[in-house]
């Protein structure tokens, strides 16, 4: 009898920490989405890009943004840390996904420099979500949080959006 009531407050336990966790997640990934219509000052050696590819590159963004905070909000709901290690495990494929599609399209070149850079990051979120649902599994949400922490790829992502944004604005 102790042991199911002990069972019943277990959620209680973990769901805090979890929401904490998650809610850093979804706050990064949304800091990382599309970087924003900022107008950059114009170059001389800008590459003009078509207005098509621009449009396809600025939607699968914008796609793979909403795929990764469905995803983490996901994981803000989760309430036991196996449930936790499953959601995290599917936004490491989501990512992993997102990637390769981006990585699979037919751009110019003045777009590619930044696509394979926003791949990079994607995949090291992707490589990180995978560290992450390892440790939630060790009941280590503290670690998983800590590894969910990458600065690198953050800067890689948001960077590439911001390159992105601009050389679609000037085409």
């Amino acid at each position: 009898m102790i042991a199911a009531a002990e069972r019943i407050r277990q959620p209680r336990r973990y769901a805090p920490r979890m929401t904490r966790l998650a809610c850093f997640v979804l706050l990064t990934v949304l800091l990382a989405g599309c970087g924003g219509k900022e107008k950059a000052a114009p170059t001389t050696t800008a590459t003009l890009v078509d207005v098509a590819s621009c449009n396809q590159l600025e939607g699968y963004i914008r796609l793979v943004s909403q795929v990764v905070s469905g995803s983490v909000e996901a994981m803000t709901q989760s309430t036991h840390p196996k449930e936790l290690a499953q959601r995290t495990a599917a936004t490491q494929k989501n990512l992993t996904t997102a990637a390769n599609v981006l990585e699979q399209l037919g751009l110019p070149p003045g777009l590619d420099a930044a696509r394979r850079q926003l791949v990079r990051g994607l995949r090291l979120f992707s490589a990180d979500f995978g560290r992450a649902r390892v440790s939630v599994g060790r009941d280590d949400l503290a670690t998983a949080a800590r590894q969910l922490v990458d600065r690198r790829a953050l800067t890689l992502v948001s960077d590439a959006t911001a390159k992105i944004d601009r050389a679609c604005a000037v085409g």
